[in-house]
């Protein structure tokens, strides 16, 4: 890989300024494509970016040996990187050790000749007609825009956009009432900083599908020179009906074809979607490389494969999901209003209704004390669909847990618990 977005001049220097204090990286002779930072108390030394990379690629040079005596730990290399195996003279000490850590999913879309071809081959037609029909649905209630940033953007505009990225991921995790390391205070500045750096560059890119001027859809990408690493995605869930998931993953195998893209990389984590979508499946390894005539390198490099294959073994029983919600919790989080407040117990529709009967009160649905109806409003949008200013919300004066949705032909009654 030529232009890694993760070992990048930028990269390294933000990434340091945040999490290594501006120190000036470590760089071997034996080893090229990646620089190291040293741990703070063991004999080891880790590539800049740790875990927080999509991806590490690089190259072994056997006739230098200042790897002796030492013990180094490469975070997420992936196998279709092809970073070749170790494969050192009869008189190097040098050894690897490869510690599976996760799945990682792409879409290799270079066979393809477009965006249809691709999708025709991963999907049925009638999950092709249905992708169609939400994306027909979402743009028929809302006002809806896409725009790729991909270069140039003022502070002021970015600093707008990423707070609105901002906002929308804490929504969606405090509805899993699930903690998110990334919006973690020293992480999102790191983001911050990072992101708006490397849009300049044309090494990172955010996807946002707009209703009006609020973002719905957010993901957040890095580049290459021909693959897009997909690391942060969010939507809004009260639009969920809509899948706007999957018309943001559509929209980036436009791009990804447009701009002659051979590999849209869902990265690691083990989800249905990618699943779906994606069409190669491949590890992401930690590579532990050591100096085998070292008892201290031999002891250290013994100690982190251990160390990951535990953390492995607690991932694969969920520990990680238990502790993160544990950790939301702990730190503040709250239940999630809208599945225990407000929970709906009878939908019936309504063949005639009279809004301007007395018995019925007009309601902002959009007011913040009433945003636990936005979801059930736009269920009503996505089976009925029409513009959004044309369905509105009532009270029944006689019964406060009973809300009529009206569009312009139909109607529904709620009624909450």
């Amino acid at each position: 890989m030529k232009q890694n977005p993760f070992t990048s001049t930028s990269f390294i220097s933000i990434w340091s300024k945040h999490f290594n204090g501006s120190k000036t990286p470590f760089t071997f002779e034996f080893i090229s494509g990646v620089k190291f930072l040293k741990h703070s108390f063991l004999p080891l030394y880790e590539n800049i970016g740790e875990n927080l990379t999509k991806g590490i690629f690089y190259t072994i040079d056997y006739s230098k040996s200042d790897y002796k005596g030492k013990t180094l730990l490469i975070y997420d290399v992936p196998h279709y990187f092809n970073v070749e195996d170790l494969n050192p003279p009869s008189n190097s000490s040098l050894k690897l050790k490869k510690i599976f850590q996760y799945q990682g999913f792409l879409m290799d879309i270079s066979s393809y000749e477009s965006q249809d071809d691709y999708i025709n081959a991963q999907f049925s037609s009638k999950n092709r007609r249905e992708f169609r029909a939400n994306m027909r649905k979402l743009e028929t209630c809302f006002n809806i825009r896409y725009s790729f940033i991909h270069g140039e953007i003022s502070q002021s505009e970015f600093d707008v956009v990423f707070n609105q990225f901002y906002d929308l991921l804490n929504k969606r995790f405090d509805g899993k009432q699930t903690n998110y390391h990334h919006l973690r205070a020293d992480k999102w500045t790191y983001y911050q900083e990072l992101v708006f750096t490397m849009l300049q560059e044309k090494k990172a890119s955010l996807l946002i599908i707009y209703r009006d001027d609020t973002p719905i859809g957010v993901t957040l990408n890095f580049h290459s020179e021909d693959v897009l690493f997909e690391t942060i995605t969010v939507f809004d869930p009260d639009y969920y009906k809509f899948s706007v998931g999957k018309t943001s993953i559509i929209k980036l195998i436009e791009w990804c074809f447009e701009n002659n893209y051979r590999i849209s990389d869902f990265s690691k984590g083990d989800f249905d979607y990618k699943h779906k979508w994606g069409n190669v499946v491949y590890d992401f390894d930690y590579h532990v490389l050591y100096d085998s005539k070292s008892l201290v390198s031999i002891l250290t490099a013994t100690y982190i494969e251990t160390y990951f294959k535990f953390k492995l073994f607690l991932r694969r029983k969920k520990v990680n999901e238990l502790y993160r919600k544990y950790k939301y919790l702990l730190t503040g989080g709250k239940d999630d209003d809208k599945s225990s407040a407000k929970q709906v117990i009878k939908f019936e529709k309504i063949d005639e209704f009279d809004a301007t009967s007395s018995n019925y009160i007009d309601v902002d649905y959009t007011d913040k004390s009433n945003d636990f109806l936005l979801q059930y409003v736009y269920t009503f949008g996505f089976a009925n669909p029409e513009p959004i200013d044309q369905i509105k919300v009532f009270k029944d004066s006689r019964n406060t847990k009973e809300f009529v949705i009206s569009g312009s032909k139909k109607a529904q009654r709620i009624t909450f618990k």
